[in-house]
């Protein structure tokens, strides 16, 4: 847990979601902990533009390859966390990411692209002891190249 506090009638705990995606990690450095369960593992078919049907009306579906798509979802982050987060995927426009695969049961490590990246502005909080201010929650999408 990061931090509890009550304020008001509302009661505040700020801290790692109670289900994630699994262990993720971006170029080895483990960012499960920045995760919800909103987070998605994709895996789709690249086919080649000869995707049509034969003279009978069958239709002919060539798959040339698999890629992964991996859409991170964060719970609300103060500053220090959306920079420590951060930090690994604007290092470099391609990373090496770690994640279990829920397709075939096993952990899978596959090289990425970073999709776009957008945050929203903070929130503040009044507490007793101080403010906090808390980024929404951002999502952060990798392809596999």
């Amino acid at each position: 847990m990061i931090k509890e506090f009550i304020n008001g009638n509302y009661h505040y705990i700020l801290g790692s979601p109670a289900t994630v995606i699994s262990k993720v990690k971006i170029n080895g450095v483990d960012i499960s902990k920045y995760l919800t369960n909103e987070s998605k593992i994709g895996w789709y078919d690249v086919t080649s533009d000869s995707n049509a049907t034969n003279a009978d009306g069958t239709m002919v579906f060539n798959v040339i390859n698999t890629k992964y798509r991996l859409d991170l979802v964060t719970r609300p982050l103060l500053e220090y966390e959306l920079i420590d987060f951060y930090k690994e995927i604007l290092e470099n426009p391609t990373v090496t990411i770690d994640f279990y695969n829920p397709f075939t049961g096993t952990w899978k490590q596959t090289r990425c692209y970073r999709g776009d990246r957008g945050v929203q502005a903070m929130y503040p909080i009044e507490t007793p002891e101080d403010r906090v201010e808390l980024y929404s929650p951002i999502s952060q999408s990798f392809i596999e190249l």
